[in-house]
């Protein structure tokens, strides 16, 4: 894990981890509230094995909602980046299900491929917080680990992450609130300009970023 922890020192792959979360966890709690309001997710007809599988899942009725309780609470805590490490948790076994279905069932060739790149970021993200877990694989007796004595990273502990993940939730949601799709895109560029507007002023007050300088 010695990699991890260099990586851990790099600005970089910090913004890499943090914006993972939110557009993970994004596409999550969006996916989810077609099943909450108990919709159906697509408009395949079930003569078509994916259409069919959606139908059957559809009918389940509770079970629908169930889905979608989970992949809704598993994207907000990715999203909250204060307790990211449990959604990623959470996310896992979801989208890890996710992946075998979409290799299972003919969705295509686009399906596939994002829900292996998802499945590998879930991957990414629960090894970044190693330390946060590893200690459930260690005997009783092997426990050794004080994370009081490691320095925070106050980078990515500012509450303006969680704040703005917050922001996100909200503005994925309210379409559906107000059952207006065409607010949508309106939502989308909102999340955009505060998804940018935080990195400017996280960068800024790290000093991470350089303010022009004025001309006398």
């Amino acid at each position: 894990m010695k990699l991890i922890d260099t990586l851990k020192k790099l600005l970089f792959f910090k913004l890499t981890v943090i914006y993972a979360r939110y557009l993970i966890g994004f596409a999550f709690v969006f996916a989810s509230i077609v099943k909450i309001k108990s919709m159906r997710f697509t408009s395949i007809p079930p003569t078509e094995p994916v259409g069919y599988f959606f139908e059957a899942m559809y009918q389940t009725g509770f079970y629908w909602n169930f889905l979608g309780w989970g992949q809704f609470i598993a994207g907000a805590l990715l999203m909250t980046q204060r307790f990211a490490t449990v959604g990623a948790m959470v996310f896992f076994p979801i989208i890890l299900n996710v992946f075998v279905i979409t290799h299972s069932i003919n969705f295509g060739m686009g399906t596939p491929v994002i829900t292996t790149l998802m499945l590998l970021a879930t991957i990414f993200l629960i090894i970044w917080d190693y330390k946060k877990w590893m200690i459930l694989l260690k005997h009783d007796h092997q426990i050794k680990l004080d994370l009081r004595t490691e320095p925070e990273d106050t980078f990515m502990t500012d509450p303006l992450w969680t704040i703005t993940g917050i922001i996100f939730i909200v503005l994925t949601i309210m379409p559906w609130i107000f059952n207006d799709h065409s607010f949508s895109m309106i939502c989308i560029v909102m999340m955009l300009v505060v998804g940018i507007s935080t990195l400017i002023i996280k960068l800024r007050k790290d000093g991470l970023l350089l303010r022009k300088s004025k001309v006398y």
